[in-house]
C-alpha cells in the first residue's frame, strides 16, 4: 500500500505546465486559448490519476462454483491515488438475498475497500420492487462508500419467475445477466484526452 512514484512525477509536471502556462496568460501570450486548453486537460488528468477506479480489469464474471456468484480477476485498483490489490475470487462474491420481481431488473455493485482487500457487495435500493430496465436499476446503485473502489456491476432480471439474489443461478434459464467492469484507470484518462 505505497504511493505510486509515477503520480509524484505527475504532480510535478503539472505543476510545471500550470505555472508556465499561468506565466504565458499573464503576458498576454497569443496561445492563451491552447494554454488554457492545455492546463484544463492537465488538471482533469491529474483529477483521474488521483482518483479511486480499477488499474486494472477485474474481468467480472460467473462464479466456477454454484454460479449465483460473480468472480473477479486479480487487479489493482487506487483509492485517493494509492494503489493497492486485490486477489482473484472464481468462486464469486455473495450478492445478497434480495427477491427481485418477476420480469424486472435489479442491480448489484461490487467494491472493494482499502482495508482488506475483499470485495463486498452492495444492492441497489429497490431491487426487491425491481427497476424497468438494467439502466434504471444500474443508476439507482448507492455512490461507493468511502474509502472503497467500485470493480463494477451486475444486473439481473428472470422473465419466467423472480430472480433471488444467492439463489437463482446466473446462468439460468429465462434470466438476463449482465456484468459491467468500471472504468479502468487508463480508459478514464483517455477519456480526458479526447
Amino acid at each position: 500500500m505505497t504511493q505510486c512514484t509515477t503520480l509524484d512525477s505527475t504532480d510535478t509536471a503539472i505543476a510545471t505546465t500550470k505555472a508556465l502556462a499561468e506565466s504565458n496568460l499573464s503576458t498576454g501570450s497569443s496561445h492563451t486559448s491552447s494554454i488554457s486548453d492545455i492546463t484544463t486537460l492537465v488538471n482533469d488528468i491529474r483529477t483521474r490519476l488521483k482518483g479511486d477506479s480499477p488499474v486494472g480489469r477485474p474481468a467480472l464474471a460467473i462464479g466456477d462454483g454454484a454460479k449465483q456468484a460473480v468472480a473477479t480477476a486479480a487487479c489493482d485498483y487506487q483509492v485517493d491515488g494509492v494503489r493497492y490489490t486485490v486477489a482473484a475470487d472464481t468462486t464469486g462474491v455473495a450478492l445478497g438475498t434480495t427477491v427481485v420481481a418477476q420480469s424486472t431488473f435489479g442491480a448489484v455493485a461490487l467494491d472493494v475497500p482499502i482495508s482488506g482487500g475483499t470485495v463486498v457487495s452492495t444492492e441497489a435500493p429497490a431491487n426487491v420492487t425491481g427497476y424497468g430496465s438494467a439502466v434504471l436499476a444500474a443508476a439507482a446503485l448507492p455512490a461507493v462508500a468511502a474509502a472503497h473502489c467500485r470493480l463494477g456491476y451486475i444486473t439481473v432480471s428472470n422473465s419466467a419467475a423472480a430472480f433471488t439474489l444467492g439463489t437463482t443461478a446466473l446462468d439460468a434459464a429465462n434470466t438476463t445477466v449482465a456484468y459491467t467492469d468500471s472504468s479502468t484507470l487508463g480508459e478514464l484518462i483517455g477519456a480526458a484526452v479526447s
